[in-house]
C-alpha cells in the first residue's frame, strides 16, 4: 500500500495484481514509477505543449465554467470485452476543477462552488495552465488509501491541507474542448500537463489498468478498497450516465437518501433511509450506529434544516409516523456500510459512514455491489460478504471508537474454524449493545483482558489506568482510593473491545447505588464428572425455592459448564438491605439445598469434595464481587457467551456451546428471554422473613 502512496509501483508485481502483466504503473501518483519513467523517456504518450495564456492579452475563455459530470453504470462485476481500461474507485468527493488565469474553481457534482474548503488544492491548482479536469478529492491513511471517514473529520474539523485531488479526465485544455477524444489520448494529455506543471503531492494522477477487470477487482478487494471504475479507452466523455463508464463494488456500502430520524426519550437514535425506485422514494431501513458525538454534532444541525411535517416516503413498506419519528426533505445524501439485504429488500445492520454532500439525492439508487472473491455473482440478498482481509496498521471505526489491529484473533474460532478477531468482538458488542448496557450500566465493572489472545496473558482489571478511554466513567467506591470503571454507554463497549477487554464482570449493585443490593445471583458450578442435566434440575429447584419465598428468578448460561439463577431486587424508599443481609440470604438458600440433597450439592469450593456434585456459589452477593454479564463472551475456547434464557430452554438437551460471539447477536433478535426483568423486581426483605419462617418451621 506504501507503493501506491509513494508511486514505487514495479513491473511484474504491480500493487494489486500479483499474476497479471499490465502495461500501466501500479500507482496513483503521476509523478513518481515507471509510467512517469516512461513519459520522461516518451515511450507510449503523446506530449503536446499546452496553450499557454498570455498575461494581459487573452480574450475571454471559451471553456464554460462547468460541465456536468459523466457518471457510472453499475455491474455485478467488470465488463470483460476488449478496449477496457480500469481504474481504482475512489473512496472520496467528486470534484471538477477549473483554471483559468492560475484562478482555480473546485466545483461538486452538482456544480456547487466549494473552493473554499479546499484552500491548499487550489493553490496547488493555481499553477495550472488554463484546463478543466474531472476528479476526486480524498483523504489517505497511514497506508496511502483513501479514507472516507477522515474526509469527513477533515472536512468537519477545516483541517484539509492534507487532502489529495486526484486527476483521472481532462476536459479542455485552453480553449481546446477534449471531449469528442478517446478517453485513452485525453488521459496521455492529462499526464503530460500534469507532469509539466511540478511536482505536487497534492495533485495526482490516476495510472489505469488494462489487464483483466476481475482480477484487478479481485486485487482491489484484497486491498479493503471500494471498488473499481472501468472506462472504454476510446470512448468520448459523456456528462449524465451512460455505458461507456461502470463502477463495480467490493466493500458492502451503500448511499442512501436520509427520509426521517427516529428518537428515544428525545435523543437521537437512528436514521430512516430510502433510494429511488422508479418513480417512488422507497424506504429500505433504519441505520442505527456509527454515531459518535463528533458525528452528531455535526450532523443533527443539518438535519433539523431539512425537517418536513409529511413522510417522504411512498410505496410498499413506507413506515408509519409515531411522536418518536421526525420527517424529513429527502434531501441529505449518507454513505451506510451494511452487512447485506433482506428477503423484503431492507439493509441489514447498517452503520452511519458520513454524508455525501456533493451528490444529489435523485441519483440515489438501489445498487449490487460486486463480490468476486470466488468470480462469481453472489446474490444480495442471501450471500454473505467475504471476510476482509485488512491493511496493516488499519483501524477501522465502531461506533466511533477507532479500532486498532482488527484482524488480531482473540478467540482461535467459534466453532466454525474461523479466528475472532478484536473488530468482530466491536462489531459484537454493537450488535448486541443495546440489551448488554442495561444490565451492566450504573455499576462498577471489572473486565478479564486478553490483548494478545485467549492463549496469551489474562489479567483481570478493575481499576482506572493510564489512558482509559473518555466513553467509560470512573466512579469512586467507599473503602477504595482508586477509582473504578464503570460502562454506562453503549460506544464504551467499543471502547473495551479496543483495549482486549472480552469479559465483563459488573457489580450486582443497584444501579448508581454500590451499596445497595440490586440483584442476587446463584451461581451453579459443578464438578468435572457431573452432567448439564443435572445442572439444568439444580436451577430448576433454585427458581422453585425463591418463587416460594417469593422471587422471581431468570436464568442464563455462564459461558461454560454452569449456569446463573439471578433475582431482581426491588429497593426500598426506606431502610435498605445491606450487603451482609443479601449474601446471608444467599447462603442459606444455597445451605438448605445442600443440606437436602448432600450428595448433589455442597456449599463449599473445596475442590476435592465435589466431585460428582454441584458447588452452590453464593458469595457473588457481597458487596465487592462480581458476577459475569448477561451476554458477555468469555475467555474460553469457542468464543462462548453468557446467554440470558427463557425457563423454558432451560432443559437437559440445552447446548451452551451454540451461544457463541457469531451465534448470539441473532439469536438474541428472536428470543423473549429476559424482557419482562424488571417486572420481576421484588422486596428482599419479604423474603427474609419468609425463609426465617420455613426455617422455624422445619426445625
Amino acid at each position: 500500500m506504501d507503493a501506491i502512496a509513494s508511486g514505487k509501483g514495479r513491473k511484474p508485481k504491480p500493487f494489486m495484481l500479483s499474476e497479471a502483466v499490465v502495461e500501466a504503473d501500479a500507482v496513483w501518483d503521476s509523478s513518481q514509477g515507471l509510467a512517469a519513467e516512461e513519459r520522461k523517456a516518451g515511450r507510449n504518450i503523446k506530449p503536446k505543449a499546452s496553450k499557454q495564456p498570455t498575461a494581459g492579452e487573452r480574450p475571454s475563455s471559451a471553456m464554460p465554467d462547468f460541465i456536468a459530470p459523466q457518471l457510472c453504470e453499475t455491474l455485478d462485476r467488470p465488463p470483460s470485452g476488449k478496449g477496457w481500461i480500469h481504474e481504482i474507485k475512489f473512496d472520496g468527493y467528486r470534484i471538477q476543477m477549473r483554471v483559468e488565469n492560475s484562478e482555480v474553481t473546485l466545483k461538486t457534482r452538482k456544480g456547487l462552488d466549494w473552493t473554499k474548503k479546499w484552500p491548499a488544492i487550489a493553490s496547488a491548482a493555481s499553477s495550472l495552465p488554463d484546463c478543466i479536469i474531472d476528479g476526486e478529492i480524498c483523504a489517505l491513511d497511514e497506508n496511502g488509501a483513501p479514507d472516507f471517514a477522515a474526509l469527513q473529520a477533515a472536512l468537519s474539523e477545516g483541517k484539509t491541507d492534507a487532502l489529495v485531488y486526484f486527476a483521472f479526465d481532462l476536459l479542455f485544455a485552453g480553449d481546446e474542448d477534449l471531449r469528442e477524444l478517446e478517453l485513452t489520448e485525453r488521459k496521455d494529455k492529462l499526464a503530460t500537463l500534469l507532469s509539466d506543471a511540478g511536482d505536487d503531492p497534492l495533485l495526482r494522477f490516476v495510472e489505469h489498468f488494462e489487464t483483466g477487470g476481475d482480477a484487478v477487482l479481485k486485487s482491489a478487494c484484497r486491498l479493503s478498497l471500494e471498488g473499481i471504475v472501468s472506462k472504454q479507452g476510446k470512448a468520448p466523455y459523456r456528462s449524465g450516465r451512460s455505458q461507456t463508464w461502470a463502477k463495480s463494488k467490493c466493500r458492502t456500502g451503500h448511499e442512501v437518501v436520509i427520509g426521517a430520524y427516529a428518537k428515544t426519550n428525545g435523543r437521537f437514535r437512528s436514521l430512516l433511509v430510502g433510494v429511488n425506485r422508479g418513480n417512488h422514494f422507497v424506504y429500505v431501513g433504519r441505520v442505527g450506529t456509527g454515531y459518535g458525538a463528533k458525528v452528531l454534532e455535526t450532523l443533527l444541525p443539518k438535519l433539523k434544516k431539512v425537517e418536513a411535517s409529511k413522510s417522504p416516503f411512498t410505496g410498499i413498506g413506507a413506515p408509519e409516523g409515531s411522536t418518536d419519528i421526525v420527517w424529513l426533505k429527502p434531501e441529505l445524501v449518507a454513505e451506510i456500510e451494511f452487512a447485506g439485504w433482506t428477503a423484503d429488500g431492507q439493509v441489514r445492520q447498517a452503520a452511519f459512514e458520513g454524508l455525501r454532500e456533493e451528490k444529489p439525492a435523485g441519483e440515489v439508487e438501489a445498487e449490487t455491489p460486486a463480490s468476486p472473491v470466488e468470480n462469481e455473482v453472489p446474490d444480495p440478498e442471501t450471500a454473505k460478504p467475504a471476510p476482509k482481509r485488512l491493511r496493516k496498521g488499519t483501524k477501522v471505526d465502531v461506533m466511533g471508537v477507532m479500532i486498532s489491529n482488527p484482524d488480531k484473533p482473540l478467540w482461535p474460532d467459534a466453532g466454525d474454524n474461523q479466528p475472532v478477531t478484536k473488530l468482530d468482538l466491536a462489531h459484537y458488542h454493537e450488535a448486541v449493545g443495546a440489551w448488554l448496557i442495561d444490565h451492566i450500566k450504573g455499576r462498577p465493572c471489572s473486565i478479564i483482558r486478553t490483548p494478545d489472545g485467549i492463549g496469551g496473558e489474562q489479567f483481570f482489571q478493575r481499576h482506572a489506568m493510564p489512558g482509559t478511554s473518555n466513553l467509560l466513567e470512573l466512579v469512586t467506591v467507599f473503602g477504595d482510593k482508586k477509582p473504578y470503571l464503570q460502562i454506562d454507554r453503549v460506544e464504551g463497549l467499543a471502547a473495551i473491545a479496543q483495549i482486549g477487554g472480552v469479559e465483563l464482570h459488573p457489580w450486582n449493585c443497584e444501579p448508581n447505588q454500590p451499596e445497595v443490593p440490586g440483584r442476587l445471583v446463584f451461581d451453579l458450578d459443578p464438578g468435572p464428572d457431573v452432567g448439564f442435566s443435572t445442572v439444568v434440575e439444580a436451577a430448576r429447584e433454585i427458581r422453585d425455592r425463591l418463587e416460594d419465598l417469593g422471587l422471581v428468578s431468570f436464568c442464563k448460561t455462564t459461558g461454560g459448564k454452569g449456569l446463573h439463577v439471578v433475582t431482581p431486587l426491588a429497593v426500598p424508599k426506606g431502610k435498605k438491605i445491606s450487603w451482609d443481609e443479601a449474601k446471608g440470604f444467599a447462603h442459606d438458600v444455597c445451605e438448605q439445598m445442600a443440606l437436602d440433597n448432600p450428595e448433589r450439592f455442597l456449599i463449599k469450593m473445596a475442590k476435592n469434595q465435589r466431585k460428582g456434585r454441584i458447588f452452590l456459589d453464593y458469595l457473588r452477593n457481597d458487596r465487592m464481587a462480581t458476577a459475569v454479564a448477561p451476554l458477555s463472551p468469555r475467555a474460553r475456547p469457542g468464543a462462548t457467551v453468557s446467554m440470558p434464557l427463557t425457563w423454558t430452554q432451560v432443559r437437559a438437551d440445552l447446548d451452551p456451546k451454540r451461544f457463541t460471539v457469531r451465534t448470539v447477536p441473532d439469536l438474541l433478535k428472536k428470543t423473549a428471554a429476559w424482557q419482562d426483568y424488571c417486572d420481576g423486581q421484588r422486596p428482599l426483605a419479604q423474603a427474609i422473613k419468609r425463609l426465617e419462617k420455613l426455617t422455624k418451621a422445619v426445625a
